[in-house]
């Protein structure tokens, strides 16, 4: 499966509210209460200290139609660096390879990014998949290094 990314548009929220909602496990796990109507539009504030709202991307993952989700923030917290939020993708289509070609699209899209960071709760889910995707987990903090790539790929 070839999934494309795109910027979230406000069209796309009740989509993504029924996916926050199909992904209540996750919420509850690294929230520890479910997702709430005001979430998607929460995440526009949602920025580390420091921070501009230049830096904040919102991401669609679409193969017909949306099947997933990516928050992340660019240039954080080092140059060329990024911290994501999440990756989301509705339990019904988890281990058929959608998160791993969310993680090769993101890592594309963002050529520049040499490092992609996860801030990790004691009991967020997650933590196999981004070990699988060649995170390196270490504590709080879960680090995946690229290769520098240029535009020639």
């Amino acid at each position: 499966m070839r999934l494309t990314l795109r910027d979230f548009t406000p069209a796309d929220e009740p989509e993504v509210l029924r996916l926050f909602a199909d992904c209540d496990d996750w919420f509850q796990a690294a929230t520890g209460h479910p997702s709430g109507p005001g979430d998607v539009q929460s995440l526009f504030y949602a920025l580390p200290e420091g921070t501009s709202d230049e830096q904040k991307h919102l991401l669609v993952a679409e193969a017909q139609g949306m099947i997933g989700f990516v928050d992340l923030v660019l240039d954080h917290p080092a140059p060329n660096h990024a911290s994501i939020g999440f990756f989301l993708v509705p339990k019904d289509l988890r281990r058929w390879g959608i998160g791993s070609e969310m993680v090769r699209a993101v890592t594309e899209r963002y050529r520049d990014i040499t490092h992609f960071h996860v801030k990790l709760d004691e009991f967020q889910p997650g933590r196999e998949f981004l070990r699988a995707m060649g995170f390196a987990l270490n504590g709080q903090r879960a680090v995946l290094e690229v290769a520098p790539r240029s535009d020639g790929r």
